[in-house]
């Protein structure tokens, strides 16, 4: 294979070993290797909004330029320009001969590189740099993901060789090429006349990549069978929906109804039930729980702090023990003897239903029958821990809970057997959310006192406990201090976080729960697990620092009752920052969040445990669906040779749909 890409200019044995780090070794890996970005060599770029990693095209009116000193067996050359608007701009290159001749004092001067800034001083190491008057007409190019290990030029060079030379792609499904044949995509995407048209090619692309990832998995992979069967009526959780003091939505009985089919089938169930905080999520896992109990099985959740998981202890408590359920709850702060117990009482069967955070993973915790493996809040769990807790049952049988699916969990359920079973919001639009810069705290944390003046209580949320040296931002400690201060004779403030002791942290919650304490400033503890009606404003300080689904998920907490809420995003980051914070005031709805976080952040790497990244092809959830769609209608036999050669390379066997 890799004697192929040889064939290719510019591609030489050192380069095609690099190439295979980017897991690139046939010609048709490399044209398919899509850019992630375009720039317009035309089009200057604001240096005053551009940030670290960004593509830049700048003219230059060049200040400084030093002489070219050696440092060992690297030529180094310096400069600075500054661009129109008065930005300036370091330039650094090493062994590049030519800069010299056209970047000296007085010279104007075009370059475009990859930005680099460190304490705010923005710098373009090794940019391309040409003669400024002579350089308009260079038109669009491609900005490729290549970690460092080629040059733009180069990878451009070899994929305009390789597209020149008559390689292509060969699309699996022909109804995806309506709109654009995928030859023709391949040479929009890495040859385009305008940006627009590069980004409609590449999509395209990826989009057949995922038909063709999607085929090969389900060819060399198929579904996994059920070990363990249900062999009671649905009918027996009735008792239990009766005693309930509400009736269940809609869209509750529906979810319910998905995931009791799913048991019910030979094939295992790996099913996600996502519906926004407060919507009733938990009632739909505990019916579940007791359905399997029911039929003779043991039941874990798994929940991701301490709060959570004794809310969740109450809750199945409360609605269960009359029912002859036994309920256990084991973390990580239990006394060692009382662990011992527990975990004893779970291998001998005598426990129904084991509720915990982390340590229902550990290597002392052995079930007797487990059936069920429950997950809440999935978002705050790595790969390895939801796989670990699963491995502990017979069948991997898998529920898990969100309000906001990470955007790994979103690719799975295109790629494999993940059902997706959706429960309405109870309230819609009852919560206002705006960014708040530095010009505005002081307003914002008079609307928080105002509030609770009024007799409303408050979060304040913080990236960390405590400062930290060298670090700069807002800590639970520092505005702890602060607003006790601020608030000294009005309110009475609250500090919650995770390395209290549990005594502590009781004690903080039960005054919060009583309306004793007006603001609770926390880490993001509070983030699940905590329903206080009353609380309707919040504060979260360095919000650039939360993903998407964290700041969803803090936003939960309040206007749980239907009242109106208010979320302030406060950061005193750029305005590059700030537009991906603006997601959080457009959409209220979890799947939209998540689908817009896909698309900032990427899908994770989903053959392994990274959580986010770029790892594969990029596309939009709707289009995703599409891909599925699409390779619903392909045979995976007819393809059978090549597909098997192309999953066994990409090792989607490892995928974990969990």
């Amino acid at each position: 294979m890799a004697s192929e890409l040889l064939k290719i200019k510019g591609i030489g044995p050192v380069t095609s070993e690099k190439l295979g780090k980017l897991g690139i070794f046939t010609p048709e890996e490399l044209i398919a290797y899509t850019p992630v970005d375009y720039i317009d060599l035309d089009a200057e770029s604001d240096l005053k909004i551009a940030e670290n990693g960004d593509f830049v095209v700048a003219v230059l009116f060049i200040e400084y330029a030093a002489k070219p000193v050696r440092r060992g067996k690297l030529q180094l050359f310096r400069a600075r320009g500054v661009a129109a608007d008065g930005s300036k701009l370091k330039l650094t290159w090493y062994n590049a001969n030519y800069v010299s001749k056209i970047v000296h004092v007085g010279a104007g001067v075009r370059v475009y590189g990859k930005l680099k800034k460190e304490n705010g001083v923005p710098e373009l190491i090794n940019p391309t740099a040409e003669v400024a008057v002579e350089q308009k007409g260079r038109g669009i190019k491609p900005i490729y993901r290549l970690k460092g290990l080629i040059g733009q030029s180069v990878f451009r060079e070899a994929v305009r060789d390789a597209i020149e030379k008559g390689y292509t792609l060969k699309s699996l499904v022909p109804e995806a090429a309506d709109d654009m044949p995928l030859s023709e995509a391949v040479r929009t995407a890495h040859l385009p006349n305008t940006v627009a048209a590069g980004k409609k090619a590449k999509e395209r692309i990826e989009l057949e990549s995922v038909i063709k990832d999607i085929v090969a998995y389900r060819l060399v992979v198929g579904k996994r069978r059920r070990e363990l069967f249900y062999g009671e009526n649905t009918a027996v959780i009735d008792p239990v929906i009766d005693s309930l003091p509400y009736k269940l939505t809609v869209s509750q009985k529906a979810a319910l109804d998905g995931i009791l089919s799913g048991l019910s089938g030979f094939d295992a169930l790996n099913a996600m039930l996502v519906g926004d905080v407060g919507s009733g999520k938990t009632i739909v896992a505990l019916l579940t729980a007791y359905y399997a109990v029911k039929c003779g099985y043991q039941v874990a959740l798994m929940a991701p702090t301490e709060i959570l998981a004794t809310q969740h202890f109450r809750t199945f408590s409360k609605i269960l023990l009359p029912f002859g359920v036994k309920v256990a709850l084991l973390t990580a702060g239990l006394p060692a003897k009382e662990k011992r117990e527990i975990a004893s009482a779970v291998a001998a069967g005598e426990t129904d239903i084991l509720i915990g955070t982390h340590a229902l993973i550990s290597g002392s915790v052995n079930f007797k029958n487990l059936s069920l493996a429950i997950i809440d809040e999935q978002h705050r769990f790595g790969v390895a821990e939801r796989t670990a807790l699963i491995a502990k049952s017979g069948s991997e049988d898998t529920l898990t809970l969100s309000a906001t699916p990470i955007p790994r969990s979103l690719r799975l359920t295109v790629f494999g057997d993940v059902e997706v079973l959706n429960i309405e919001r109870r309230y819609v639009g009852n919560v206002t959310t705006e960014v708040v810069v530095k010009a505005g705290k002081k307003a914002m944390l008079n609307a928080i006192a105002e509030e609770c003046l009024r007799g409303r209580q408050a979060y304040v949320v913080a990236p960390r406990i405590r400062d930290i040296e060298g670090i700069e931002s807002s800590s639970a400690d520092r505005l702890y201090k602060e607003l006790s201060k601020l608030y000294a004779g009005k309110l009475t403030v609250g500090l919650l976080h995770g390395k209290m002791k549990a005594a502590e942290k009781q004690a903080v919650l039960d005054g919060f729960y009583s309306g004793k304490i007006s603001v609770i400033v926390s880490t993001t503890v509070i983030e699940v697990g905590i329903d206080v009606p009353n609380a309707t404003i919040m504060a979260v300080f360095d919000a650039d620092r939360f993903g998407l689904a964290a700041l969803h998920q803090l936003r939960g907490r309040i206007g749980r009752n239907g009242d109106k809420g208010y979320c302030y995003l406060y950061t005193e980051k750029d305005a590059e920052e700030q537009i991906r914070l603006k997601v959080m005031t457009e959409e209220t709805d979890g799947l939209e969040i998540a689908e817009r976080d896909l698309q900032i952040r990427g899908a994770g790497e989903w053959l392994g445990e990274e959580q986010s990244g770029k790892g594969g092809a990029m596309l939009p959830v709707r289009m995703m669906i599409r891909a599925k769609e699409l390779a619903d209608k392909v045979d995976p036999e007819a393809h059978k040779e090549e597909l098997t050669a192309y999953a066994l390379a990409k090792q989607l066997y490892k995928i974990s749909l969990s």
